[in-house]
Formats: structure tokens, C-alpha cells, sequence
């Protein structure tokens, strides 16, 4: 175990955001259990911007009381010593650092996501209000600002079993991101992978003409071979990836959460083809991340 107390480099290790939260100990346990699988060294980092001396209200409680920073730094450095004697104690032989950074959470997780394999978070962490199906704050801000792919862990901890690794799959630039992520994640827990294109009959036609002339058994055909085409180029050297292709008439959101009853994992884009350029967080993928009953990552396409 190693505790640092400055900004930490990520490293291609798998990085989980912790603040104590019921939320965050899933994303630890399953962020832990995720690294132990891999042999990958683990990154627990708790951000405490109370812990900054500059923070406006820190500077106001170090006026009353000039202790204040070294008892708050104090206190998390000794949660987190008990966290890590627990991490030795649940996963023997995992390699890992704990990093308490005075620092804003969702800014430094995103910073670290651009060379992280992986940041982990939990779906709501202690500052999210418990009564609203939201997805947390800083576990928004975090996936809409990242610099690479986010797992979203749901409250009720889903157990990394043989259920398949769900690909929401379109033409666009974040979900052919996604596609090269869910291979290889369906690649490595040796499961297979379900390619999802849902479409609903309203939003594909202009014009009520047209919908009447829709066919919908050869649209079907038309997006299955779509989504085979899409395929082809994120398949290639990874040959022994059983996948299945579903094309689903109907909302995109709903097919993806009744897959998340089943599914190991679900595996998304940002932005859909419906989300402008300047939209972080598609309203899709908004929805997915904080209703799935599976793990959910969410990835972008970076020029």
C-alpha cells in the first residue's frame, strides 16, 4: 500500500473516485475486483478540495481555527489507511496507491482519465440527493469531461459474472469509440458481445408520407446489415469474440435497460447521432448511466 498526498499519474492503472459514500464502496469493490482480475495496479483517489488552503472556505476556517487543515488531512489519511488495510485484506496481492488530493473530485478524475485504463465511479457519491433518480453530480460532470472511458457503477453492486458485455452501436463517432472498448472488454472476461441497434419508427421518417411507405421487415434487414458493416473493422484481430447482432424497433434507452438486466456490462457513447457538437452527455446516455442495473461505460472519440 502507498499513500500519496499531490496529484497522482494515472499510468494506464484503473483509477476509482472514493469519498466514503455507500456509492463509491461499490465502485471500490468493483473497481478492486476489476484490477485483481487483470493484474493491473489500482488507484484510489479520495479529492477533498476543503483540504486547499486557497479554497474560499477553507481560508475562512483557518482564520477561526489555523488547525483546521492538519486535523481534516489527518482524518482522511487515516480513513483511507483503514481502506487500504481492508484492500489488503479482500484482495490479496493487488497492487495499489491511495491519494488524498485537495483538489475538486470530478476535475481530477477527469484529468486522470486521459492516461487512466479505466475511472471508476459510483452512480451517486455523498453529495448527490438520494430521493432524485439522477445520476450524482460530480459523476456527471466527471463522464462529460473526461479525456477517456468512464465505468458508471449503479448503487446495487452487479457481480462481474458470465452475463454478456451490451454495445449500443450507431454511426457516429462516440459509438464507434465505444464499439473498440466493448470488444475488448467482451475479449478479456471471455463473454460474448451483444451489438444493440435500437430504432424508433418516429424519429427515422420526416414526414407521415414516407412512414406509410416504411417497410418495416426491410428496414430491419437494412439496419442488420448496417450494423455488420459496423462491425467488421472493430472485430478485426479479435477473431475469437462470439457476437450477437440485435436490431430492436422501439427507444433506444429502454432497449438498452432491459439488456442491463442480463448484461455484465453495457458499453455506450456519449453522443449519439442525435446530440449537437456542443453537447457533453447525450440524453441517452444520461438516462442509461443512471438507471442501468448493470456497470456502464460511457466513451468519446477524441480527434
Amino acid at each position: 500500500m502507498t499513500l500519496v498526498t499531490s496529484s497522482p499519474s494515472a499510468g494506464g492503472r484503473i483509477v476509482v473516485g472514493y469519498d466514503g459514500s455507500a456509492g463509491a464502496s461499490n465502485a471500490l469493490t468493483y473497481a478492486a475486483t476489476l484490477a485483481a482480475s487483470r493484474n493491473t495496479e489500482l488507484l484510489v483517489v479520495m479529492a477533498l478540495p476543503h483540504l486547499n488552503p486557497r479554497n474560499p472556505r477553507t481560508a475562512r476556517a483557518l482564520k477561526a481555527e489555523p488547525t483546521y487543515v492538519a486535523v481534516a488531512t489527518a482524518k482522511a489519511e487515516a480513513q483511507l489507511s483503514t481502506l487500504g488495510e481492508q484492500l489488503t485484506a479482500d484482495f490479496p496481492g493487488l497492487t495499489f496507491t491511495l491519494a488524498l488530493v485537495p483538489e475538486d473530485a470530478a476535475g481530477t478524475l477527469s484529468a486522470l482519465s486521459a492516461e487512466a485504463e479505466l475511472v471508476v465511479v459510483g452512480a451517486r457519491g455523498a453529495s448527490s440527493e438520494k430521493r432524485l433518480p439522477l445520476l450524482g453530480g460530480t459523476s456527471g460532470e466527471i463522464i462529460s469531461h473526461s479525456r477517456g472511458p468512464v465505468v458508471v457503477v449503479p448503487e446495487g453492486l452487479h457481480a462481474l459474472d458470465g452475463g454478456p458485455v451490451v454495445l449500443g452501436l450507431q454511426d457516429a463517432p462516440d459509438s464507434l469509440a465505444a464499439g473498440a472498448i466493448a470488444v475488448r472488454e467482451a475479449e478479456l472476461r471471455g463473454v460474448p458481445l451483444i451489438a444493440l441497434y435500437a430504432w424508433d419508427i418516429a424519429p427515422e421518417l420526416g414526414d407521415f408520407g414516407a412512414m406509410v411507405r416504411l417497410d418495416p421487415e426491410a428496414t430491419q434487414r437494412d439496419l442488420d446489415e448496417m450494423l455488420q458493416e459496423l462491425l467488421v473493422p472493430l472485430l478485426e484481430g479479435h477473431a475469437g469474440v462470439e457476437v450477437e447482432r440485435r436490431v430492436v424497433q422501439g427507444s433506444a434507452r429502454v432497449a438498452l435497460l432491459e439488456a442491463s438486466r442480463t448484461a455484465s456490462l453495457l458499453v455506450i457513447g456519449s453522443r449519439g447521432l442525435g446530440g449537437f457538437a456542443g453537447l457533453l452527455l447525450g440524453s441517452i446516455s444520461r438516462s442509461v448511466t443512471r438507471e442501468s442495473e448493470c456497470p456502464v461505460i460511457v466513451a468519446r472519440q477524441f480527434k
